[in-house]
């Protein structure tokens, strides 16, 4: 083996890539697309993620709420009295457009519905006197109540509008769902609920 003879010249240092910095157009762009995402993942994924009350399974908490439609001046729905009936309770408010439109799909499948299951809407987080002109301009062939302090909406955690629940005949909450359903989803939802 043969050695080389040591090199008169220095070692050449390794070369090093300039640093690069973001222009401005660039530095814009990428901002503009991260709200561009933030604002797709909020308005188009984020409402097909169903935030569910934790309720389901516990017993429902006995009401006594005035009838806004449905029945006479000064009549209430108690809850203990629908013992025995499946019961839908549909929680909305006059200034919700997905409730409204949550109305169109309880009112088809309540006008369906035998004697057995009771359906409910229960106006919170709303004015009274707009919900009954809500009411008055609908027409819902289904009973209303008012949950005026909304302490049945806070005692079965309904955060979001509109929220539906199926009881079962005990009072047995089955099913709780904060999105909107199409009328085979909620015929199912009450089948279900033995």
């Amino acid at each position: 083996m043969t050695e080389r003879p040591p090199s008169d010249s220095p070692p050449v240092p390794p070369r090093h890539e300039p640093a690069r910095t973001l222009r401005l157009s660039q530095a814009w762009y990428l901002g503009v697309t991260a709200i561009a995402v933030a604002l797709m993942f909020v308005f188009v994924i984020l409402p097909y993620v169903e935030p569910k009350p934790t309720v389901s399974g516990k017993a429902a908490p006995d009401f006594d709420l005035p009838l806004l439609s449905g029945g006479g001046s000064g009549d209430r729905v108690r809850l203990s009295d629908l013992k025995g009936k499946k019961v839908v309770l549909e929680f909305w408010a006059s200034w919700c457009q997905p409730c409204r439109e949550q109305s169109v799909v309880v009112e088809k499948v309540a006008k369906t519905l035998g004697p057995d299951v009771y359906v409910l809407g229960v106006a919170t987080s709303d004015v009274r006197a707009d919900a009954a002109k809500f009411l008055a301009e609908h027409h819902a062939s289904y009973a209303n109540v008012y949950d005026e302090d909304g302490e049945l909406a806070g005692a079965l955690e309904v955060k979001e509008l509109p929220t539906l629940f199926v009881l079962d005949k005990r009072g047995t909450i089955r099913s709780a769902t904060s999105r909107l359903l199409e009328e085979k989803e909620l015929r199912l939802m009450i089948e279900a609920a033995e």
